[in-house]
């Protein structure tokens, strides 16, 4: 355990203590003014303006803390940036997919956020209404090879397995997937065919089937 002080971190505590200390010096300065005058006015108006810029001193310091924390709040817990499309819909328990990291991350298809993607052999199955997408990661992006189905499959038995590994240099570590959830709670079957039909359109994978 690490007890040492850290300076860089509590540097602006120690600025602000440095400030207050300024201040109370300067309060303490004109106290003493104002005991010494004994009567005499030209003294005694010094006291009063350093008294003054005391309390002006004090009040810029609390209002640079103000600032400075508020500041340091809302960089620390501003709002993480959502989608503005239409995202992927709610997601299953984990029970019911497969080795997936469990925050999930997103791709744009379209119009829509896939959640993924992961590599594929990381998946068994996905038990859950869905749509997915199967990729392929070349020099950091990713090439769509196929949209459709996936539910209750084992995507690595997929029938259209030969076509992704064909159209991907036989390289099946550069095979990735990302999901798009359709729970039928949200929708039916009749707007899933209408997504992959528009997805298929769009895009046109080359091992989707008409």
């Amino acid at each position: 355990m690490n007890n040492g002080f850290d300076l860089l971190s509590n540097l602006h505590l120690l600025f602000f203590g440095f400030c207050f200390l300024i201040d109370f010096i300067l309060f303490i300065w004109a106290g003493i003014v104002l005991l010494e005058a004994k009567g005499k006015i030209q003294i005694i108006e010094k006291g009063r303006k350093l008294l003054t810029d005391a309390f002006i001193v004090l009040f810029l310091i609390l209002l640079v803390m103000i600032v400075f924390y508020s500041i340091s709040y809302l960089l620390k817990k501003g709002k993480v940036f959502q989608p503005t499309s239409e995202a992927s819909g709610e997601f299953p328990a984990p029970s019911h997919i497969g080795v997936f990291p469990p925050a999930p991350e997103f791709i744009n298809i379209g119009k829509y956020y896939f959640t993924g993607p992961w590599p594929l052999k990381s998946n068994e199955r996905i038990m859950d209404t869905a749509i997915s997408a199967v990729l392929c990661k070349k020099n950091g992006e990713y090439d769509i090879l196929y949209i459709g189905d996936a539910t209750g499959d084992k995507l690595m038995r997929h029938n259209q397995y030969s076509c992704w590994l064909e159209n991907c240099n036989k390289s099946a570590k550069n095979l990735y997937m990302a999901i798009f959830w359709t729970p039928l709670e949200r929708y039916d079957f009749i707007k899933i065919e209408e997504i992959k039909s528009e997805l298929n359109n769009q895009i046109n994978p080359p091992c989707s089937t008409p």
